[in-house]
């Protein structure tokens, strides 16, 4: 972020391999190589000072937004095709770090037009790219969990998980798990969740992540079961917008929740967990860079750890409980295809019981309609 690309001369590193570079000091260059590892972050993460200018608005114009995408798709031609989002094949874990990179990068950008000086449609498409971003990140997850044979097989995926987790891939997951169960797409929640679980304590961001979720989960299992969780409604609700749009409200100069109030008072306590308050200029991009640190004397430190993802997949799966779709289901009778027994009930509710039966009319007696059904 204090790259100036115009001030620099020096060329790029040559598009070598990682594993090149640790085995011998040069490669034959017949073929051209693909960006991978950390020069594929050094190539994504120059677009990051572009990015860093645009987020000093408040909004992102169409223009900008169209520019970019331009340039991230160019930066996704780079990657091997193994990398790409269109591909099925199973992903190395030493493979999420450039792409979360570039996936994080988006995320910021989109995520901009959440505030409420955009009209409701241009919120509803920041909203929609932030869900595609995350949906992306879930599937690159998925597919690592069948990677390939390595030579360091033997090494469980949690430790290779732990081995490249960076501050930045948690908060990126993090962000990713809130707009997809604000959403309802709760099995990429849960992918996501996996991967944050295996890292666990490692890194101390990942712990005050998972406390954050878990608070805005308890928030959005309380407004569904209220009568107040549809897709529509949630998105009409500026408290849980403000929840879902997470450490932007952490910035002086955009936060639109604590606009007007002194953020250094005492009334700062009873932010969410990740809500810090930053110097004038500073951007949510360089944050992601930063460790997450807490010194033994501050009152907010605990020896204790943290291990309730547990209980996020569990509230997690009530919400899917609680969307699920109650709709009647019917087979029929092998003695009488005409008539339909019920397997489901038509609501929520259980059903009111039926009356008694009335006495079998006669062969004489009319037939009502009532009795037919």
């Amino acid at each position: 972020m204090l790259i100036n690309e115009d001030d620099c001369e020096t060329s790029l590193p040559t598009p070598v391999e990682d594993r090149y570079v640790q085995q011998r000091p040069f490669r034959s260059h017949t073929i051209s190589a693909p960006f991978v590892g950390s020069l594929a972050v050094i190539h994504i993460s120059r677009l990051y000072p572009q990015i860093h200018q645009a987020l000093k608005s408040s909004l992102i114009y169409p223009l900008a937004l169209q520019s970019f995408d331009e340039q991230f798709r160019a930066k996704a031609m780079l990657l091997p095709e193994v990398y790409r989002m269109d591909s099925n094949a199973p992903l190395d874990v030493v493979a999420l770090p450039p792409l979360f990179t570039l996936l994080s990068a988006r995320f910021h950008l989109y995520r901009r037009n959440l505030t409420p000086l955009c009209r409701s449609p241009e919120r509803a498409e920041a909203l929609s790219r932030c869900i595609s971003i995350a949906q992306d990140t879930a599937k690159y997850i998925s597919r690592t969990l069948h990677s390939p044979t390595r030579s360091d097989s033997n090494k469980s995926w949690q430790t290779r998980v732990t081995a490249v987790t960076s501050s930045m891939i948690c908060l990126h997951l993090w962000r990713c798990m809130l707009v997809l169960s604000f959403r309802g797409d709760y099995d990429a929640a849960l992918m996501c969740l996996h991967f944050s679980s295996a890292i666990g304590n490692t890194r101390k961001v990942n712990t005050e992540c998972g406390k954050y979720t878990l608070f805005f989960l308890e928030q959005l299992l309380s407004r569904v079961r209220s009568g107040q969780g549809s897709p529509q409604q949630l998105e009409l609700d500026e408290e849980i917008l403000a929840y879902v749009s997470g450490d932007i409200q952490g910035s002086v100069e955009h936060s639109w929740v604590f606009a007007g109030t002194n953020v250094k008072s005492p009334s700062s306590s009873h932010r969410s967990p990740l809500s810090t308050t930053r110097s004038h200029g500073q951007d949510e991009l360089m944050q992601d860079a930063l460790p997450s640190r807490t010194l033994s004397s501050s009152p907010t430190y605990t020896s204790s750890k943290w291990n309730e993802w547990g209980r996020i997949e569990h509230i997690i799966r009530q919400l899917m409980e609680e969307n699920r779709p109650r709709t009647a289901t019917y087979y029929s009778t092998p003695h009488n295809p005409v008539k339909r027994v019920q397997l489901g009930p038509e609501s929520k509710t259980s059903p009111t019981q039926a009356p008694a039966p009335s006495p079998a009319p006669s062969s004489t007696s009319r037939i009502s309609i009532a009795n037919i059904i």
